[in-house]
């Protein structure tokens, strides 16, 4: 068992899906995971916000074409249902940073609930220091 930390910058549907495989693989493999959300990524996870924006950003039409006919068919799950799933069965945390949360005057009831904390960078920074992996999106 270890630790992996995911630094998510991006608020697009496809980078949150990349994120929440990856967690999926770590959660499988016995690992803890960490993410920390920054910039785009925390207005995605207001309360408002997520299950609404579906739209799937790729260079590639055809791509987006087979995600959102898998997502249709559910041979896949949506990330936000992915990560409810994974903090059921797994130990998955999800912070928000709190920089970009006071910019944007949002508290912790504008979060969805998959949101544990609002925390700063240097939370993210001892994460890194406790982490085996680190990844960013």
């Amino acid at each position: 068992m270890g630790v992996m930390s995911i630094l998510l910058k991006s608020g697009s549907y496809t980078d949150f899906m990349t994120m929440s495989l990856i967690a999926s693989g770590a959660i499988a493999s016995d690992h803890e995971v960490r993410v920390f959300a920054m910039n785009d990524a925390v207005w995605a996870l207001q309360q408002d916000r997520v299950g609404k924006d579906t739209e799937i950003h790729t260079n590639y039409s055809d791509f987006s074409e087979v995600i959102s006919k898998s997502l249709t068919e559910g041979k896949v799950n949506h990330w936000w249902d992915l990560l409810k799933d994974l903090k059921e069965i797994g130990d998955l945390t999800i912070t928000v940073c709190a920089l970009v949360a006071d910019l944007a005057k949002l508290e912790e009831n504008n979060f969805h609930e998959l949101v544990d904390d609002i925390a700063g960078v240097a939370t993210f920074a001892l994460d890194v220091d406790e982490s085996d992996y680190v990844i960013t999106i």
